[in-house]
């Protein structure tokens, strides 16, 4: 890493959230996503930062861009699900299996589109598993823990129907969920 990078760079531990703001287009016209794995998300900037409910655009990891676009009417919410390091700039042609929070949240746009339920649900199950899933043998595993709660928000539905649809899915064995280590 030269001394360039090292200066700007931002770093964000697991768990935490960053907000930017227009500031930042001052400098930059683009984040890349070093490491890591960043839920970004956005509010309008008249609103109070905390109390704002955020509206997810997208998930970014390693190799992927975060145009700073937005900012010029939104405040962005970072929130590392992993520790994240973004660094400044971008190249002009993403890289081959890179993505962009454009392509993220168009992607997003044309899920809450689809006529049902089930379309909706799977729709963004494939997408997250696409984007984001790991191999694990026969199955794909995802490095995020999302509620309910949120992936109905994601899809455009409630919670409660997220739920059925994915209790159905569950019973005909289609997937599988994992509750994670035993918190003691």
């Amino acid at each position: 890493m030269t001394t360039t990078e090292a200066r700007h760079a931002l770093s964000i531990r697991a768990g935490n959230t960053l907000l930017l703001d227009a500031h930042l287009l001052e400098r930059n016209q683009c984040l890349t996503v070093h490491s890591g794995l960043v839920r970004v998300a956005a509010s309008k900037p008249d609103q109070e930062a905390l109390a704002a409910q955020p509206v997810t655009l997208g998930f970014l990891q390693s190799g992927d861009q975060l145009p700073l676009d937005l900012l010029r009417t939104t405040r962005l919410h970072l929130e590392a699900l992993e520790a994240t390091r973004l660094t400044e700039g971008c190249s002009l042609v993403p890289a081959a299996g890179t993505n962009s929070l454009h392509e993220w949240t168009l992607s997003l746009l044309l899920i809450r589109n689809l006529s049902d339920a089930e379309q909706r649900i799977g729709a963004l199950l494939q997408l997250l598993v696409e984007r984001l899933g790991r191999r694990n043998g026969a199955w794909y595993e995802l490095p995020l823990r999302l509620t309910h709660a949120e992936l109905a928000d994601l899809s455009g539905h409630t919670r409660v129907t997220v739920t059925k649809q994915l209790s159905k899915w569950r019973s005909q064995g289609l997937i599988d969920q994992d509750n994670g280590p035993e918190r003691t």
